[in-house]
């Protein structure tokens, strides 16, 4: 395929990932950090490690401090946290060469800001297929299952498939979805409860396979999140949400005890709680908010809620042998 130029808008986890692969893939890939984020891709490159295999790899590329305004990019993939995306809109705005911008932040709110600041046109949703965490230089990582990306109209368009393609060649799975406000949202649905339940026992997900009672409120506080969605309308997407909210509780509590004991969970799930605390109580609020607005109760996530504020000893990062 021709190469795509791509703008990588965030350089944690998954901006330093997908950039290195898609690099390597062919692309014509820049990078925008700040700070040491970029001085260390400016000196080192992008240094990747799997947790699985533990290869690891140095990939140069492109890297600027500061949003490119006048120069043309196929797209721009924007990867930050829920609680910096309000904030970056205003910078990505001025750059008026860019016709598409994909977000694959998690939100609950949906995207009225982002249409706002660059155009309905201009917006693409995302999500990732990746998880890890930094450490100094070094990003480790994990990749799960494939990303999921939609237009706002739910139209498979070429420019989605062209966007997906350039993903691909850098071995990165693609698949795409038609509504992905709804998608965001149970995914969301089911997060809040997930990650509040995984405060609750510690921050960590081995502890939280053994806690019958914090398993418990996941579950109810994961029906009533999925009640609150279709009380507003929104259809259960993917279809994979669909069989868990068919399941009676009793195996969702013996799926997910299975579930919580993986090692998957813990680099996809307990490590990124920990890492970011203030976006996933952002989140739990705004859920809560919406469950006003819907007129459901919800005591066992107001419960649950709760865990999300207090930042304590718990989230010294405990290991599968510490349980």
């Amino acid at each position: 395929m021709k190469s795509k130029k791509v703008l990588f808008f965030g350089a944690g986890v998954l901006g330093s990932l997908y950039a290195a692969r898609l690099h390597e893939g062919g692309m014509d890939v820049t990078v925008v950090a700040r700070g040491k984020r970029y001085r260390d891709i400016r000196e080192k490159g992008i240094v990747l490690e799997e947790f699985s295999s533990g290869r690891r790899t140095i990939t140069k590329v492109e890297v600027v401090d500061e949003m490119p305004v006048d120069e043309f990019f196929d797209v721009c993939v924007v990867l930050l946290q829920r609680t910096h995306v309000e904030a970056a809109l205003p910078i990505l705005a001025k750059n008026q060469k860019i016709p598409a911008f994909l977000f694959m932040h998690n939100t609950v709110t949906g995207f009225d800001s982002l249409i706002e600041a660059l155009g309905m046109d201009r917006v693409l949703i995302g999500h990732a297929n990746a998880g890890g965490e930094r450490k100094d230089d070094v990003v480790y990582y994990m990749i799960s299952q494939s990303m999921t990306m939609g237009e706002l109209d739910g139209k498979k368009s070429d420019r989605l498939k062209e966007i997906a393609n350039a993903f691909k060649a850098g071995g990165i799975k693609v698949e795409f979805n038609q509504n992905m406000d709804a998608w965001k949202r149970y995914h969301m649905a089911l997060g809040v409860p997930m990650t509040n339940a995984m405060y609750m026992s510690g921050s960590c997900n081995y502890k939280l396979s053994k806690d019958r009672q914090a398993l418990e409120k996941f579950v109810k506080g994961t029906r009533e999140a999925f009640e609150v969605l279709q009380t507003l309308g929104y259809p259960i997407e993917p279809k994979k949400m669909r069989q868990l909210a068919a399941m009676p509780d009793f195996l969702l509590l013996n799926l997910f005890k299975w579930v919580f004991g993986m090692k998957i969970m813990d680099i996809g799930g307990a490590r990124h709680a920990r890492n970011a605390r203030v976006e996933m109580q952002k989140l739990s609020e705004e859920f809560l908010e919406m469950a006003d607005r819907a007129g459901v109760k919800t005591p066992t996530l107001r419960e649950l809620h709760e865990y999300s504020r207090h930042l304590d000893e718990t989230d010294k990062a405990p290991s599968e042998h510490d349980t």
